[in-house]
């Protein structure tokens, strides 16, 4: 009896709120994969879920209202320890229980009815921790440059996000427009390059595959043989051609090599005149105000080695 009743405690304060809280953290961003390990899981959970646990123990004897609610009953200090120790006592030896009686059930019921309102307490407080973190950990790229907030997301919060979102999206940037570009090099000594437009894990965790969009292949071949003729080769991008393609799937057992960079999104023209006539409209001094016209010239690129 004493197993059976510690592993529905460890299932009602451990494990079924963690899932609680994996499962609504998930609804924001994409979570690592829990390996086959028990006990880093159940450290984990411990871990995450402390904190919450203090918080409702504090409600539930501080706080009027959860102190009764839900579940209320005339109840004391006195009365709260004499229960719990003919429930530990009934459960502990099957004599004890029988010559406790009814008094046991009694002492169960309340005891369970003092549990249960703990509990409702404390996976509200779990699922407030899960929606405050996913709101949290989606404002990273804006809120990392906060010293405290990015110490919390250091050591709570990014612990609980898979690598590869972190790594294939602007999941650090503060603009969300920021394209991820990856030049892939495949195990036949293909490179591609692209931006990243998806990504996909095994249940593992691991990254099974990409979706490149706008995909190019590097032509190897007319590089190599450029250098043999002349000695030399034209600049890089000469030899990158496009692929008559929306998107490229690559397998990620074929990949060899990924490098990414990260590009910020395109200011336009039309983008920068209409900031800077607010700002002359906001700051210019006197009536006659010229008008701003705005142009981008790409800079000048040389093909030649």
């Amino acid at each position: 009896m004493i197993a059976l009743a510690v592993s529905a405690l460890v299932a009602a304060y451990l494990l079924v709120p963690y899932a609680i809280f994996r499962f609504l953290l998930g609804r924001f961003v994409p979570l690592r994969v829990l390996q086959d390990r028990k006990t880093e899981d159940l450290t984990r959970a411990v871990v995450t879920l402390l904190v919450v646990y203090l918080i409702a123990l504090l409600l539930v004897w501080v706080v009027p209202g959860c102190r009764n609610h839900p579940f209320a009953f005339p109840d004391n200090a006195e009365q709260r320890v004499s229960d719990y120790q003919i429930v530990a006592g009934g459960l502990y030896s099957e004599t004890v229980f029988r010559d406790y009686g009814g008094r046991f059930w009694d002492a169960f019921w309340r005891t369970t009815e003092r549990q249960g309102r703990f509990i409702c307490w404390y996976y509200l407080m779990v699922v407030t921790l899960a929606v405050v973190s996913g709101v949290a950990i989606q404002r990273y790229g804006a809120w990392r440059r906060y010293p405290p907030y990015a110490w919390l997301a250091d050591v709570y919060l990014l612990p609980h996000i898979s690598q590869w979102w972190v790594l294939l999206t602007p999941f650090a940037f503060s603009d969300r427009r920021t394209l991820v570009r990856a030049d892939v090099l495949m195990t036949d000594n293909t490179l591609y390059s692209g931006e990243v437009a998806d990504h996909f894990l095994d249940r593992e965790g691991n990254l099974s595959g990409l979706f490149l969009a706008n995909p190019q292949r590097f032509d190897r071949r007319s590089y190599f043989r450029e250098q043999d003729a002349w000695g030399s080769a034209r600049g890089l991008e000469s030899f990158w051609r496009p692929i008559p393609s929306a998107k490229l799937y690559l397998v990620a057992d074929k990949i060899v090599n990924l490098n990414l960079n990260y590009e910020p999104p395109v200011v336009t023209s039309e983008v920068l005149t209409r900031y800077l006539s607010e700002l002359q409209g906001r700051y210019g001094k006197g009536s006659a105000r010229k008008g701003i016209t705005v142009s981008i010239t790409p800079p000048e690129r040389n093909d030649l080695v």
